[in-house]
């Protein structure tokens, strides 16, 4: 079904809507159940699940991007499964800390405020079992230990966006001056500054 909507968007748009449509009838179900059970372990009302499987399907019908090549699952079910599920994860960040999910827009990317989240955003496309996340959280709890909130923030935000010849988005970059109160300057010198202490080595400033 999602190669039916990817190859047919463009050219039968009215097919790929009937094959989004059986998709949404196939998975919805299964995918709210998780939204709620993902929901509980954040502290989240239920009425936020709801929502983030809107958001979710929303964005399976403009990127029906699913690629089975990079799932562990054998099983083309649960691999689909574990995609929508980290799609919710990532749509759960954005409602935490906008208030709304993205419905989906590709600009509208989150600041990146702790280890869970930079995992979440980092590993969106790919599909990471329970004890790979936790992992993971462990070595970066480790490494941010003593960072206060805006270090942390600032770090972790261009670690997930900024790559050679790629900068940090400005709607990102206008996320982090409007909540710190902080100058583009004062942002540049804080990551220069973090990134020095935990990653050592010389960088320009």
């Amino acid at each position: 079904m999602i190669r039916t909507i990817a190859l047919n968007k463009e050219r039968d748009r009215e097919e790929a809507r009937k094959a989004f449509e059986l998709f949404c009838g196939y998975y919805e179900e299964r995918a709210t159940q998780m939204a709620l059970v993902l929901c509980e372990k954040w502290k989240k009302p239920e009425g936020d699940a709801y929502q983030i499987v809107q958001c979710a399907f929303e964005k399976i019908w403009l990127y029906p991007s699913f690629d089975k090549s990079k799932s562990n699952c054998k099983d083309t079910d649960k691999a689909i499964l574990w995609w929508i599920n980290w799609i919710m994860v990532h749509e759960l960040t954005l409602l935490s800390q906008n208030g709304d999910c993205s419905h989906p827009e590709a600009e509208d990317l989150p600041m990146i405020t702790n280890p869970s989240e930079f995992i979440v955003e980092k590993f969106k496309d790919e599909f990471l079992s329970d004890e790979d996340f936790e992992r993971m959280k462990k070595v970066l709890d480790k490494l941010v230990a003593g960072l206060n909130e805006q270090e942390m923030t600032i770090y972790l935000t261009y670690k997930v966006y900024e790559a050679p010849g790629k900068k940090v988005p400005r709607n990102v970059l206008n996320k982090l001056r409007t909540r710190y109160n902080i100058s583009q300057d004062g942002i540049r010198k804080c990551h220069w500054r973090v990134k020095e202490q935990i990653e050592g080595g010389n960088y320009e400033r």
